[in-house]
């Protein structure tokens, strides 16, 4: 007697491939694979629709802690379009004191399994080094060091770095985190890149230098705000060239050709919008007096001034070239999601069923199976989760289950939290966390720990 048991379903497994069978489920592993009759606790009759591992988000950002609790909104957002495991941290905001949130996510109970990273920027500020444009001294560097390795020893995944954030970061800072990183089994570096657009070459060829100083396993984010202005060809043959000398480094993309960040920035410093190509108008408020509202010069200059934590979305990147990172073989698809009290960019409730909606079933951009391969295996294998990414008997029971015919992103730049068509059921750690497309109100996340 099994848990839950899901029939009649068409599995996809990334390496095994597409073939109908049904599934036992108990105490939260996939225990039985078979086309025979299964007995449950609860069966659920799949009626054709797809049965995939659940989607593994290698690059978000998570919700933050407020009067010592976390309120789940972008974690919610994230289970309904099938993500079953979020890394957060990233872009060099993660938490520099990282157990402290992992123990009280452990309190809370997440609806889905989380793993996080050390962000360098929260380290700088830790540390007394609050000019962003500022270089750090060897004290402060051993000091952010310190604090790497406790971060690290409570579990931490890895670091993340936003070099484009805090611009007088050196390399040599950067490397010598990095080698500490280096030193833990199954760890691994993100970086948000220090340029984009016209000099964003500079900025791949440099964490290529990083990951190889440092032998530290090394992963660029969110590739298509940097690359995707007519340069995406050459930096990906980059990636390739340094894969093929020894350098272990990999990327992701998310499937906009639009970014989102905070207004106040160094992203937006004097210079940018001719490097894009631009004017203010491609700058939209996504929140506060001005929401829903394209910039003028007096807009943009006010909010900047007046609310720099604002977020804000950028219309400046190139379709074809985000679609070359996303066909590219050690490209993975991640998110990027970041929303403040539900605004922000729709990548945060979108992502995944746009991918296997749009790209795959209404413009054949991608096949079904390389797209699957490509937002579960793939993230699973880079970040050593041994027992997820696949529809295998003893993995664990994260599972998504969605209508190919239906599956489609519906959240927009002006509703960017709206639920996604076509995802079904989401089951983490075997338990119903999205049933017929609603959330139940169970959360069985895990907090992942190296």
């Amino acid at each position: 007697m099994y848990d839950l048991v899901l029939i009649n379903g068409k599995i996809i497994d990334p390496l095994d491939g597409i073939y109908k069978a049904n599934i036992g489920i108990k105490n939260g592993k996939i225990k039985e694979i078979t086309e025979d009759k299964l007995e449950g606790n609860k069966i659920i009759d799949i009626n054709s629709k797809f049965i995939v591992p659940g989607f593994i988000d290698i690059h978000m950002h998570e919700d933050n802690i407020k009067e010592g609790k976390i309120k789940f909104e972008i974690f919610n957002n994230m289970v309904q379009m099938g993500v079953t495991t979020a890394i957060g941290g990233n872009c060099g905001l993660g938490d520099a004191e990282i157990g402290n949130y992992l123990e009280i996510l452990e309190k809370e109970n997440p609806p889905l399994n989380y793993g996080g990273m050390i962000g360098h920027g929260s380290l700088r500020e830790k540390v007394g080094c609050n000019d962003r444009y500022g270089k750090a001294s060897q004290k402060e560097v051993k000091e952010m060091k310190n604090l790497l390795k406790k971060g690290l020893d409570a579990g931490a995944l890895g670091l993340s770095f936003g070099l484009e954030y805090t611009p007088g970061a050196t390399i040599m800072e950067m490397i010598e985190l990095c080698k500490v990183v280096a030193e833990y089994p199954e760890r691994f570096a993100a970086a948000h890149y220090r340029f984009d657009a016209d000099r964003s070459l500079e900025a791949i060829a440099e964490m290529i230098i990083i990951a190889r100083e440092s032998g530290v396993k090394f992963q660029i984010s969110h590739i298509g705000s940097c690359s995707a202005f007519g340069q995406m060809d050459t930096a990906l043959e980059m990636i390739d060239a340094a894969r093929k000398g020894g350098v272990d480094i990999m990327a992701d993309v998310y499937p906009y050709d639009a970014f989102s960040t905070f207004v106040g920035s160094a992203v937006f410093d004097e210079g940018c919008f001719e490097k894009w190509g631009v004017d203010y108008s491609a700058i939209k408020v996504t929140e506060g007096k001005y929401k829903g509202q394209r910039c003028n010069k007096e807009i943009f200059e006010d909010i900047r001034k007046n609310e720099p934590d604002d977020l804000v979305v950028a219309f400046v990147m190139e379709e074809r070239e985000v679609l070359k990172a996303m066909k590219h073989p050690v490209v993975m698809i991640a998110s990027d999601g970041i929303l403040n009290e539900g605004q922000g960019h729709p990548r945060a409730a979108g992502t995944f069923p746009r991918v296997l909606g749009k790209y795959v079933r209404e413009e054949n951009e991608l096949e079904l199976i390389n797209a699957i391969e490509k937002i579960t295996r793939m993230p699973a294998e880079r970040l050593n989760l041994t027992n997820k990414g696949r529809i295998k008997k003893d993995f664990d029971a994260d599972i998504t289950i969605f209508d190919y015919d239906q599956i489609l992103d519906k959240a927009t730049f002006d509703d960017p939290v709206k639920a996604p068509a076509g995802i079904e059921y989401v089951i983490v750690n075997g338990k119903l966390v999205v049933n017929e497309g609603n959330l139940t109100g169970t959360n069985s996340g895990k907090v992942i720990r190296k």
